[in-house]
């Protein structure tokens, strides 16, 4: 945001706004100077200044018969604000004594526009309870970048969790982040706090509706809680793959696997191998995998295993290792199904699964090769 826009909505009209940038730059001015300066004429000038005066932005001097005005120091503005806001603080208890709230059914206010927006936005601040949202996050930044950022360090500073279901990689502090498909991609954000349920549609124009409901907030965290602990995951594409093999990490001694290839290496990339691999190192898991019995998977292999700590690779044939890759933790079993046309993975944490898999797993190890 430039700084003409920000003074906007501190409060000063746009004439406003240059009267008082320009004697900034200037130090001191009479009227008929800011006047000609501004391109106004002098009685609205002097209203102006008036004005600027009375909230403490604009002062005068008389000099050589002159008055002279001069702008108040920029952190006067701060000053301002505080000002304002302890106002403000004093005189809530009276303004909420005013509010007649009507109440049948749930309580629904719908807000629209930026500056609405802002208003339902800062609620979830205020409330100082754990938000879950289920949707989009990016659009929130897209769309209103400055107050996103406003928001989230407020949030941060309060220590508020939030726990979010997106399509979209997300890497927030205090946050917990689930995955969703690539299917499941919206332009909505559904929040949930407290017994409060915020719903803002985005657009150039977006609208927010906040509804204040006990047991609607309760439907809504169940169905979110439905879907964060669900035993199978779909994702897609390469970031989904990586996702996967992240998730892998979780709380396991040993990944095992088998399917591996050259090419699936690609679709992950070399680059987040090696970052994956450290974390791995770093955690003291062991690594066992089976790759198929093929050139280009060989010639991939054979450096990395010289590189890699406790990492081991045996071979076998492709059609004896079926045709997906599965990789395997101490509590999920991940199938990575690489076509031409896209990339998927299904994260399954049922136990039997897992405990199938593990021993598919062993027989085939025995059968492999080094």
């Amino acid at each position: 945001m430039d700084k003409e826009s920000a003074l906007q909505n501190f409060g000063l009209t746009d004439a406003e706004v240059k009267v008082y940038t320009y004697l900034l730059q200037s130090g001191e001015a009479t009227a008929s100077q800011i006047a000609k300066k501004t391109g106004t004429n002098r009685t609205f000038t002097y209203d102006r200044l008036k004005k600027l005066g009375d909230i403490g932005l604009v002062s005068s001097v008389i000099k050589d018969n002159k008055k002279c005005f001069m702008a108040a120091e920029p952190s006067q503005l701060l000053a301002i604000l505080e000002e304002r806001e302890e106002q403000i603080k004093n005189i809530l208890p009276a303004l909420e004594k005013l509010k007649r709230t009507v109440r049948v059914g749930a309580d629904v206010e719908v807000y629209s526009g930026i500056k609405g927006v802002k208003t339902a936005l800062n609620l979830m601040i205020k409330e100082k309870r754990t938000i879950c949202l289920h949707g989009t996050l990016d659009k929130f930044q897209e769309i209103m970048p400055t107050h996103f950022g406003i928001w989230n360090t407020r949030r941060i500073n309060e220590k508020i969790n939030m726990r979010i279901l997106s399509s979209e990689a997300i890497n927030l502090d205090y946050a917990e982040s689930g995955l969703l498909s690539e299917e499941e991609q919206t332009n909505t954000s559904n929040f949930v706090f407290g017994n409060i349920t915020l719903i803002v549609m985005w657009s150039d124009y977006p609208i927010a509706i906040i509804i204040k409901s006990r047991e609607m907030a309760q439907n809504n965290l169940a169905f979110f809680n439905t879907i964060w602990n669900r035993e199978v995951k779909i994702y897609t594409g390469a970031k989904g793959m990586q996702r996967a093999f992240i998730e892998l990490l979780d709380g396991t001694k040993e990944l095992l696997g088998f399917g591996y290839s050259k090419r699936l290496s690609d679709a992950y990339t070399v680059e987040f191998s090696d970052e994956w691999h450290i974390e791995r190192i770093k955690r003291n898991i062991k690594c066992r995998i089976m790759a198929y019995e093929e050139k280009d998977t060989r010639e991939y292999f054979r450096p990395r295993l010289k590189i890699k700590k406790e990492f081991y690779v045996r071979y076998l044939p492709r059609e004896l290792q079926g045709p997906a890759c599965i990789s395997l933790s101490d509590k999920m079993v991940a199938t990575f199904v690489y076509t031409e046309k896209r990339f998927r993975v299904v994260l399954n944490k049922n136990r039997e699964t897992v405990k199938v898999y593990k021993k598919y797993f062993d027989e085939l190890w025995k059968k492999a090769k080094a």
